[in-house]
């Protein structure tokens, strides 16, 4: 078992088991915030084909309802404390780079593409993202965002670049306002996206500069969605909707490409 310093210093004084919670860091080590949050273990089994590489797979998550217009359906909420503890470094960063923009969503769509891509069930050769923003009037198109690192991520979508004719988006993210009737507007009749999240809540997301680092709130709500008609399995939609919570909830893995 995997376990900081200073989180098992942490469980010394609160009294808590090391073996009963789920770890955030790498390779599924146990961090301070997993014992100050008590982020139990789930108790679901992930099968060892879903894991990749030398990256220990994450509990799985089962739906949280049932099988809505073919999709599996996950509700979810995580502390984002962690993003907002290295807000203020990465957003002077982006002010240089970016001119003083630095979004949530972008934080989202690389934790949504990673979590996406975590098992071998789904390994297509480029991921195009599709994005709904201010009540879904504002749309930005990522066509191939597998391969961007959260840098250009944010570079990318604020220059909203228009949405290229005949564009398949394997992934829809959207505000918690964007309405069915809008996403449809956007994509063929006979486009059906493989995954798609809605993000809840009142944080803000765009618009974070150097210096304002306070967050209305720093809990997000989300629902996650797996097409069960994709080739995606059960199981590995349970996985990848585990690895996006724990993406969301660590994003410091997030810098990383790979």
């Amino acid at each position: 078992m995997l376990i900081s310093p200073l989180a098992r210093k942490l469980c010394a004084a609160q009294g808590k088991n090391p073996a009963e919670l789920r770890g955030s860091g790498p390779r599924g080590r146990i961090m301070a915030a997993d014992v100050q949050h008590g982020s139990a273990k789930n108790t679901v089994e992930v099968a060892p084909s879903l894991r990749r590489g030398t990256l220990l797979a994450n509990p799985a998550t089962p739906p949280t309802r049932e099988l809505k217009d073919g999709y599996y359906v996950y509700d979810a909420e995580v502390d984002m404390s962690a993003l907002a503890s290295i807000s203020f470094p990465i957003a002077v960063q982006c002010e240089k780079l970016l001119e003083e923009r630095y979004s949530l969503f972008d934080y989202i769509i690389r934790a949504v593409v990673k979590a996406c891509m975590s098992t071998e069930e789904w390994k297509p050769e480029r991921v195009d993202i599709l994005l709904f923003e201010r009540q879904g009037e504002q749309t930005t198109a990522l066509p191939n965002a597998a391969n961007m690192n959260i840098y250009r991520i944010a570079r990318e979508s604020a220059q909203k670049p228009p949405m290229p004719q005949d564009f398949r988006p394997d992934i829809v993210i959207c505000d918690a306002h964007t309405t069915r009737t809008q996403v449809a507007e956007k994509l063929n009749v006979d486009t059906r996206p493989i995954f798609a999240m809605v993000v809840r809540g009142h944080t803000p997301k765009v618009g974070i500069r150097a210096g304002r680092t306070a967050l209305q709130s720093h809990t997000l709500s989300y629902t996650f969605y797996a097409a069960a008609q994709s080739g995606v399995s059960a199981s590995a939609a349970n996985y990848i909707a585990a690895e996006l919570h724990s993406l969301l909830f660590n994003p410091v893995r997030l810098l990383l490409l790979h």
